[in-house]
């Protein structure tokens, strides 16, 4: 029985309705200007690149909805891009809120600078061309089918068991993980809790994390392809995961971020479509909360101690506009230190069993020119900051245009796989951490795909065959 998947309204229902979103855009924006001229023209640098971000956001989500000819929220594209625009407009407006820079970032990369907003406004806009690049890749490589999925692409009688060993290997390795922790008592120390521990302590701390991200990502898709049955097994794991990553981390949030959207995706996917507005108003929602916890997170942290990472806060706001922002500045003066070649290649480098995955990240290397007191890397070096070290603007829409291709060739890899439960997993996995690829480099997949997430899907396979082959033996048996 073959189960289709294209989500959404009418072909001619959702484009109105985005084109009724860039309609109002354009009228709302046009109002404020009637009524607020001298704001805008004085503030002109910094919302030319903001309007140009949400209508350009909005030209690819009408384009992309009637090329697939079906809901687009289940695309890691539009997912991916949403984040981007979000990584922009918000920073754009905060520095039209504030009287200061400093009263709005509070960090000291702003305030050595000290730019003028014609500054602020051209790294903008380089964010602009990064967004354009990644819609142009996706929009010409996307295709146009949209996915489908067999309902008889189970584990068949191992499904149980396969079941409860991902359950009790994920838990069981939480478990473990907490125990050989170090205390928490600080944000900071969620990123040195396991350095007092010896080289066996160690791997037992890499086997334990590979059993639990790769548990959770593997364990979702096989519960939710069975969601009427499983239920109630589902939202208490999510759940679970998700107040632990929370608590256990000390108000870390990425972790308990990607464990919802990967959530979010298979219900979109497996049980019911999610409309836009209702992804709005479950981000707002999201948003609203994660901003509660990181209040509280530092309301308890220690701004004084030497090398805290409050001292280097970027924000998450501006987690990518101010480490490109920093870099392009120095790139401009002529100041950038040297970058070592390997750095280019961290990604594939990563990879490597046995090899030290931190000496050529690179927030390591900013970390250790521009803030050396710090215990862990403040910020997070992106695709956008990265392209100021090797070819500024050209090289930036290079690795745009990439990304986008490489998005829009695994979303046409999921939509003609027929919803095979492998490729579920690995889909889900990438757009549920897509936002890291905004953050850290477009080949972020790389490492967590080849060390967790496909191992771990080749040994559940393996272990669901050997299940199964066994209970048909047995079958034989019993009949002879």
């Amino acid at each position: 029985m073959q189960l289709s998947l294209e989500m959404g309204l009418p072909s001619r229902g959702g484009q109105l309705s985005i084109a009724k979103w860039i309609s109002a855009y354009i009228l709302i924006w046009f109002f404020a200007f009637l009524f607020e001229q001298a704001f805008f023209i004085d503030n002109l640098q910094i919302l030319l690149p903001a309007f140009a971000t949400i209508g350009i956001f909005l030209y690819f989500s009408l384009r992309l909805r009637s090329q697939i000819q079906g809901n687009i929220f289940g695309e890691i594209g539009f997912a991916y891009l949403a984040f981007a625009v979000a990584y922009t407009v918000f920073p754009a407006y905060g520095f039209l809120a504030q009287d200061t820079l400093r009263s709005w970032v509070g960090v000291p990369i702003l305030e050595t600078l000290l730019p003028d907003r014609n500054a602020l406004g051209l790294q903008l806009w380089r964010q602009v061309l990064f967004i354009v690049a990644v819609a142009a890749g996706y929009l010409l490589f996307r295709g146009r089918r949209t996915p489908t999925f067999s309902s008889s692409d189970t584990l068949g009688g191992a499904e149980k068991l396969i079941i409860c060993f991902l359950f009790v290997s994920t838990i069981v390795s939480v478990i473990v993980l907490w125990w050989l922790s170090a205390p928490v008592h600080e944000y900071i120390d969620n990123y040195t809790r396991y350095d007092h521990l010896s080289w066996i302590g160690l791997r037992i701390v890499a086997i334990c994390t590979f059993l639990k991200t790769g548990g959770t990502f593997v364990l979702l898709p096989i519960l939710f392809r069975r969601y009427k049955r499983y239920r109630k097994y589902i939202w208490s794991f999510v759940l679970l995961r998700t107040v632990q990553e929370i608590l256990g981390s000390f108000g870390a949030r990425i972790d308990a971020f990607v464990i919802l959207i990967a959530a979010t995706v298979l219900y979109h996917y497996c049980v019911k479509q999610i409309t836009l507005r209702k992804a709005l108003i479950v981000t707002l929602a999201v948003v609203l909360g994660f901003s509660a916890i990181a209040t509280v997170r530092f309301g308890g942290f220690d701004s004084s101690k030497q090398g805290a990472i409050p001292n280097l806060d970027l924000g998450e706001l501006g987690a990518v506009f101010i480490p490109g922002f920093h870099l392009y500045t120095e790139r401009s003066m002529g100041t950038l230190p040297p970058v070592p070649w390997q750095l280019f290649f961290d990604d594939f480098i990563s990879i490597v069993p046995f090899v030290n995955d931190k000496e050529w990240q690179p927030m390591y290397w900013w970390t250790d020119n521009y803030a050396p007191d710090a215990v862990v890397p403040p910020i997070t070096l992106g695709p956008i900051a990265m392209s100021a070290l090797w070819g500024g603007e050209s090289f930036l829409f290079v690795e745009g245009f990439i990304n986008g291709i490489l998005f829009a060739c695994l979303m046409r890899w999921f939509a003609k796989s027929g919803g095979n439960w492998r490729v579920m997993v690995v889909y889900v996995f990438c757009y549920s951490t897509c936002i890291m690829c905004l953050k850290y480099s477009i080949f972020f997949h790389l490492a967590p795909l080849v060390r967790t997430i496909v191992p771990l899907v080749i040994i559940v396979s393996i272990l669901a065959k050997s299940i199964q082959r066994g209970t048909k033996l047995a079958r034989v048996e019993v009949s002879v």
